[in-house]
């Protein structure tokens, strides 16, 4: 039997178990995964009762972070208390494999952001550990959580106080308590480069709301201000927040939101959607991707989107009317620009069922102002950080949007969470709804969120860009989308 001091002791409790706390141990070269099932059945009984679907490890008290299922316990610190969540869409548990033995075990720590990780990050930051000499490269490539191409050449990590770079050829031990964001090579004097998959450069956007946020009126310090300028542009202390069914939203704009839905065999998850035009939906690509999964030639992503993907638009009842999607429904997408376009199958005689299109109202970037993020739950008011203004003011040529809520603002009861728990924002999952601005023109599709400054900032594709991208790639579905549309205002799109 291991002795006292050969073993590491700590207390866990799941989620959904209002903070009951278990007692667990394991030795030191044991994985955590390993320790809980051999040391407390009521991890088992729990496991068993969500078989199939993702184990995630949180230990927010010391390392504020998700652990790795198979860091062994020595890493552990003294008195560590870790939260078990099991995961929506199924992956089964993943973690290292490798055994640890007596090797050192260091680590440091990765921001979750988009296009970096298979399954979608819990809202803290990714430890991962590394054993002995291994490089930085090798840790992240060994890890089990991150994309198959992260780790590998043309990839660096970015301290994220000093901005300053390494190489992922550096042994781990010298990156040991840091916390590094994780990007592609050639980046500008800012230290990052965009992500692969074409998602906004965040420390330009840092940069961006950095020059908003400096000398705005006001005591207390930027972020105060700020708060206060969101207050007096939402028109007074209201929430920012409230049920998309009684958002008060032109033309009843809300109903067109829908969830995309699907399930494969140890795939399941939600995104969200909404009705654009003549029965075509747009949604997120990098929901799609997670949809076919890894390995999947996108020559047959079609078929699987259309064996597995349903799409709802009823949130005001509990009886969904699920829209399946047609047979080479895949449109058109673009991984740089974050969106696809799904065709529904509109049984005969059920096409004024669909939800008004939003197409209709797509307008051109604005530089600032209220927007809403309209999700099927709720619908979040936003406030649009000014461009960089250029000499003629021209915003023909924005392809991104990046706002801030006033929520983010407050001191949360579980700050860790943001910006990706439910209790925070749309449930189903925020990506691919649609943004209206204050007016009620469609202007861009929330796509993800990164944490700022202990803040949250939003981003995704300006509407006009995702049109003009339609336009080059099929003209004829342009033309079907947007060149028919009612122009209203200043709704025009190009």
């Amino acid at each position: 039997m291991a002795s006292a001091d050969t073993e590491r002791g700590f207390t866990f409790a799941f989620q959904s178990s209002e903070g009951e706390r278990h007692a667990a141990k394991g030795r030191h070269d044991e994985s955590l995964l390993s320790a809980l099932r051999n040391s407390a059945n009521v991890f088992g009984e729990e496991e068993k009762k969500n078989e199939g679907k993702t184990i995630q490890l949180l230990e927010r008290e010391h390392l504020q972070g998700a652990l790795n299922l198979g860091m062994p316990c020595r890493c552990l610190p003294e008195n560590a208390h870790l939260e078990v969540l099991f995961a929506g869409s199924g992956g089964g548990s993943q973690g290292r494999e490798d055994g640890a033995g007596d090797q050192e075990c260091v680590m440091f720590t990765v921001v979750p952001a988009p296009g970096i990780l298979k399954d979608p990050a819990p809202g803290v930051d990714i430890c991962v550990f590394a054993l002995g000499g291994e490089t930085a490269g090798e840790a992240l490539s060994k890890d089990g959580r991150f994309l198959p191409e992260v780790g590998g050449e043309g990839w660096q990590l970015v301290e994220r106080q000093s901005r300053q770079a390494f190489q992922l050829t550096l042994a781990a031990k010298q990156l040991q308590g840091g916390a590094y964001e994780l990007g592609s090579e050639g980046a500008g004097a800012c230290g990052q480069a965009p992500l692969p998959g074409g998602r906004p450069n965040l420390c330009d956007l840092a940069q961006e709301l950095d020059e908003y946020l400096k000398g705005r009126p006001g005591a207390g310090g930027p972020w105060e201000a700020a708060q206060k300028e969101f207050e007096e542009l939402t028109g007074g202390s209201v929430p920012n927040r409230v049920p998309s069914n009684i958002a008060k939203l032109p033309l009843g704009m809300n109903e067109s939101v829908g969830t995309l839905y699907w399930n494969r065999p140890g795939n399941e998850g939600k995104a969200s959607c909404f009705h654009l035009a003549q029965g075509h939906v747009l949604t997120c690509y990098h929901a799609v991707k997670m949809m076919v999964g890894e390995g999947v030639p996108e020559s047959e992503w079609g078929t699987v989107v259309r064996e597995a993907a349903n799409v709802s638009f009823t949130f005001r009842t509990t009886g969904e009317t699920q829209w399946k999607v047609a047979s080479g429904g895949l449109k058109a997408f673009s991984p740089e620009l974050d969106y696809a376009v799904l065709a529904l199958e509109i049984p005969k005689g059920r096409g004024t069922e669909l939800r008004p299109g939003l197409a209709a109202f797509a307008t051109k970037p604005i530089a600032q102002g209220v927007v809403y993020n309209v999700g099927r739950q709720y619908t979040e008011a936003l406030v649009l950080v000014p461009l960089i203004q250029e000499e003629d003011d021209d915003l023909s040529g924005r392809q991104s949007f990046q706002a801030f809520s006033g929520n983010t603002f407050a001191q949360q009861a579980r700050p860790e969470r943001v910006p990706y728990d439910k209790e925070f924002l749309h449930d189903p999952a925020a990506s691919g709804s649609p943004v209206i601005s204050f007016y009620g023109g469609l202007v861009g599709m929330h796509a993800g969120g990164y944490k700022y400054k202990e803040r949250v900032v939003e981003f995704g594709p300006t509407i006009q860009a995702v049109a003009a991208s339609i336009s080059v790639a099929d003209r004829p579905l342009y033309q079907q989308l947007f060149a028919t549309k009612s122009h209203k205002g200043n709704c025009s799109i190009m």
